[in-house]
C-alpha cells in the first residue's frame, strides 16, 4: 500500500475529496490485507485452525485482545508524557476537554474493535471450513470498512473538532454487524463429522 510520506504529497497534489477517499481505502486495504489475508493463509496452512466454531472465536478474540494489549502500552506512555510534558498535557487537555466521559473511550473502542476482530476472522475461517470463498470477502470487508471508516475521520481533521464519540459512533455499525455474525457463525459452524475436505474451492461460487 502507499508510504507514508507519500501520502502528504498526494494530499498536496489532488482533490480533497479524492486525497480523502484514497487515504480511507489504502488504510482499509492494508489491514484487510495484512489481518484477515494472513488469517485465510494460515487456515489454508494449518486447517486445524478452522476445525471449531471456539477455535475461531478464540483466533478472533486473541488478535482483538493483542491489539488491546498494545494500545494499551501506548496509552500508558501516553500518560506518562502528561506528566513530564507540560506541552503534551496542554494539547491533551485541548483535545479532550470537551469530551463527556473520556475515560471510557479507550475501553469502548478496545471492546468494539475486538468484537469486529472476532467476527470478520470467524468469516475467513468460516470460509475454509465450508470451502465458500465469500465468507472470507464478507470478513474482509467488515475489518477493512471500519477501518477505512475511522481513518476518514482521521484524515478529515474531524478528530480535532468534535466530540471523540462522534469518532466511536463512526465505526458502531460495524460493532453492531458484527454481534449477530458472531452468533451465526457459531450456530452454523460444519460439525466434526461433516466429511467434506476444509479448504477453499478452485471455481467461484456464493454463500
Amino acid at each position: 500500500m502507499l508510504y507514508a510520506p507519500v501520502l502528504p504529497r498526494l494530499e498536496a497534489l489532488l482533490p480533497r475529496w479524492a486525497y480523502l477517499v484514497l487515504a480511507s481505502l489504502d488504510s482499509g486495504l492494508l489491514t484487510g490485507i495484512f489481518e484477515i489475508g494472513t488469517t485465510l493463509v494460515a487456515a489454508l496452512i494449518w486447517k486445524s485452525l478452522a476445525r471449531d466454531s471456539s477455535r475461531a472465536a478464540a483466533i478472533g478474540l486473541g488478535a482483538g485482545g493483542l491489539e488491546a494489549v498494545l494500545v494499551g502500552i501506548a496509552v500508558l506512555f501516553y500518560a506518562l508524557a502528561l506528566q513530564y510534558d507540560s506541552t503534551t498535557r496542554a494539547e491533551h487537555a485541548s483535545a479532550w476537554g470537551g469530551t463527556a466521559f473520556a475515560w471510557l473511550i479507550n475501553p469502548v473502542e478496545r471492546l468494539s474493535g475486538m468484537i469486529v476482530h472476532t467476527s470478520s476472522r470467524m468469516l475467513a475461517l468460516l470460509s475454509v471450513a465450508k470451502g465458500k470463498r465469500s465468507f472470507f470477502w464478507y470478513g474482509f470487508l467488515l475489518l477493512a470498512g471500519g477501518d477505512a471508516v475511522a481513518e476518514l475521520f482521521v484524515a478529515s481533521g474531524k478528530l480535532e473538532q468534535v466530540s471523540v464519540w462522534w469518532f466511536e459512533l463512526s465505526i458502531l455499525p460495524f460493532t453492531l454487524a458484527s454481534v449477530p455474525i458472531i452468533l451465526w457463525c457459531l450456530r452454523h459452524w460444519p460439525s466434526a463429522a461433516d466429511d467434506k475436505p476444509a479448504g477453499l474451492p478452485i471455481t467461484g461460487e456464493t454463500a
